[in-house]
């Protein structure tokens, strides 16, 4: 009995060994197989960065300057020496005085009378003057209208004593009157006005009419 549980305590040990020697081999075999894989997966994962870069700016083109024509100035002339008189120094030459002969008295005339002038002739004039005659015919239509009123004539009466012309110089307010006045005054005779007895032609002699209704 003794033996029997001997040997069976070894075989139990050795397996032991060998199951624990399988287990650690299993296990190390795992490990190394799940780093290499994650090692595998790691380098896949790997990114790769490229750098690119922007491509260069294009050119500053910079425009050429202008063109300046260069314009030769021509050298003005050179001025002239500023002109100096000479000095001439000036001697007053002595001049002797002239003597006058005194001359002889010259005799006054004794004066002459003067007659004195004619004294002006006096000029008498009067101015023409009407002849009493037959006065103007007063308007019907303007005795209805109870026109009335002082025209004033200006006539030239000739040297005959003849009415020549005849101008309404201030209305009576109605051209009626006025008219009948300017016909009565044509056929109406003057005495013809005098300049020193002598007759003359007149022109603006003033004639004043009054129209009154007392006397139509």
């Amino acid at each position: 009995m003794y033996i029997r549980a001997t040997k069976t305590s070894k075989s139990k040990h050795a397996f032991g060994i060998v199951c624990a020697v399988t287990v650690t081999a299993g296990a190390g075999y795992l490990l190394a197989t799940s780093m290499n894989v994650s090692r595998e997966r790691r380098e896949e994962v790997r990114t790769e960065l490229v750098m690119i870069e922007p491509p260069p700016p294009p050119p500053i083109e910079i425009p050429e300057p202008p063109k300046v024509e260069v314009v030769e100035e021509t050298p003005a002339p050179p001025t002239p020496p500023p002109l100096v008189a000479p000095e001439i120094e000036f001697v007053p030459e002595e001049i002797p005085p002239i003597t006058a002969p005194v001359a002889d008295p010259v005799p006054v005339p004794d004066p002459v009378p003067v007659a004195p002038n004619p004294a002006p002739a006096v000029q008498t004039q009067s101015p023409p003057r009407l002849i009493a005659g037959d006065k103007p015919d007063y308007p019907a239509s303007a005795r209805r209208a109870g026109e009335q009123g002082t025209t004033q004539l200006e006539v030239c009466v000739s040297s005959g004593g003849r009415v020549t012309s005849v101008t309404v110089a201030r209305s009576s307010g109605s051209k009626r009157l006025d008219d009948a006045a300017a016909k009565w005054i044509r056929g109406e005779r003057f005495q013809p006005a005098r300049i020193n007895g002598s007759t003359h032609e007149v022109c603006g002699h003033s004639v004043y009419y009054e129209w009154s209704l007392r006397d139509a």
